[in-house]
């Protein structure tokens, strides 16, 4: 299959230029007082929300994947989300795992069993945590952005950051050495401010979609 290189209209900028002013709140990078220890990691970068630097992104997809990039843990952890609706009433929690190999986590609400479908014209806030130490929760390292359901002529093909993402996601571990697509990447993770934290080269064994696998929803 040939695929296509992904190209990002200008709409993109005005739209999140139009997020940013809302200044939601939101912690895309863990903070540096929550940095892995050797209980969590094997170096010092963060846990990121792959989110625009509005904290806000749009999907036109009512089971969109959201994206984290994972520091190098030592071995497998544990890693808590948590879906919110906007009167910050949590609607769905889940743990998963988080394996040593992966840097870019994709968290699959479509394969997460129990997990509730986004609502047109509805905005969720989703967190994720990583247990570092489970005697001691102040290890974890946490992260939260937003997310935004529309339909996709709301905003023009464009402005939906979660599906573009997946989409570039796509192509990159499928064509990892295709500098186009590359390049479009290292453009986006640019805009968001992200270049100098998130993996700029992207290849299948870097990338995880993950799906739960201790199931704790909330109805």
């Amino acid at each position: 299959m040939v695929l296509g290189v992904l190209c990002f209209s200008p709409s993109i900028q005005a739209a999140e230029e139009d997020l940013v002013r809302q200044g939601l709140p939101g912690r895309r990078i863990s903070g540096a007082s929550r940095l892995p220890t050797s209980a969590c990691a094997q170096n010092s970068a963060p846990l990121v929300a792959i989110i625009p630097e509005s904290n806000l992104g749009a999907t036109a997809v009512a089971e969109p994947t959201l994206w984290l990039s994972v520091p190098e843990v030592a071995s497998a952890k544990q890693l808590e989300f948590y879906l919110f609706n906007v009167q910050d009433e949590i609607i769905y929690q889940t743990s998963l795992t988080v394996e040593p190999a992966a840097n870019l986590v994709g968290l699959d609400l479509g394969t997460m069993v129990g997990a509730p479908k986004l609502e047109v014209d509805q905005r969720y806030r989703w967190a994720a945590s990583i247990i570092c130490n489970p005697n001691n929760r102040s290890e974890n390292i946490s992260v939260e952005g937003w997310v935004d359901r529309v339909e996709s002529s709301a905003l023009g093909d464009g402005g939906l950051w979660y599906d573009h993402l997946g989409l570039l996601l796509n192509q990159l571990q499928q064509q990892p050495q295709n500098q186009a697509v590359l390049t479009q990447w290292q453009t986006l993770m640019a805009s968001a401010r992200l270049d100098q934290i998130v993996p700029l080269s992207v290849d299948a064994d870097s990338v995880n979609v993950t799906s739960s696998t201790t199931l704790g929803a909330t109805p």
